[in-house]
């Protein structure tokens, strides 16, 4: 079975993906492209993580690497990662004093997305796995009935705006399927239907958070701004801390 592959396959497309999000400025429609990229040039697991890399944005500011050496302990991992939290926001506030919101968004769409891509993670492949078990054991039980029900569920979840008339054939091809001769083909499937469940809800969140950000600077409350994602990177640094 290609179980973990598949699994880690999706969670790493998934922070890799392109979310487009729509949101309003004061004066003009935004369009958040927000390209998630692996940083090629990490060395090993003990650098600072990318859920805390400083977010690429078009302003002038100098960009600053990473420490090049490699902490030997828990407490100057943590003071390593406290450094770079704080050349963070030292940029969101030189940000914040220009007042310039397109700049402001950018910034602060690129920090919402590695945030939430971290603080998922764990509970997508918690659910990527439970979901597995799940069906493979209906399919030892011979419930079929059960799986189809299953599957229905997570179809209708997998759902978007952006669908149209040729759900309930397709439901009906599909559930056509669910045989004992089918199992691989239904697991992969099912694992399918979930990762575009989980996918969803992710591009949902961010853009709620984006807009909530992009509301706050149409009203030019930027303390407000600079708090909100003064937040999201110290519950970034505290993610991180925890993996240690």
């Amino acid at each position: 079975m290609k179980k973990f592959l598949t699994i880690l396959s999706f969670l790493t497309t998934l922070s890799s993906s392109l979310v487009v999000v729509a949101c309003k400025t004061d004066k003009t429609d935004q369009k958040i492209n927000e390209h998630n990229k692996t940083d090629n040039k990490e060395n090993d697991s003990n650098s600072n993580p990318k859920e805390l890399e400083k977010p690429n944005n078009n302003s002038n500011m100098s960009e600053q690497d990473l420490p090049k050496d490699q902490p030997n302990n828990k407490e100057e991992k943590n003071e390593k990662i406290d450094e770079f939290v704080g050349k963070i926001k030292k940029e969101i506030e030189e940000l914040i004093n220009k007042k310039e919101n397109s700049k402001i968004l950018d910034y602060a769409s690129s920090l919402i997305s590695k945030f939430l891509q971290s603080s998922s993670q764990k509970q997508s492949l918690k659910e990527l796995t439970n979901l597995e078990s799940e069906i493979s054991k209906l399919f030892d039980e011979s419930k079929i009935e059960d799986i189809k029900a299953k599957i229905t569920l997570l179809f209708s979840e997998s759902l978007d705006n952006s669908t149209n008339g040729n759900e309930v054939q397709k439901l009906k091809q599909l559930l056509d399927k669910v045989t004992k001769e089918n199992k691989e083909l239904i697991l992969e499937t099912t694992r399918n239907l979930l990762e575009q469940k989980i996918s969803n809800e992710f591009e949902q969140e961010l853009k709620t958070r984006i807009n909530e950000v992009s509301s706050l600077l149409a009203k030019k409350e930027y303390n407000s701004v600079k708090t909100k994602l003064f937040d999201i990177v110290n519950k970034s640094a505290k993610l991180e801390k925890n993996k240690i």
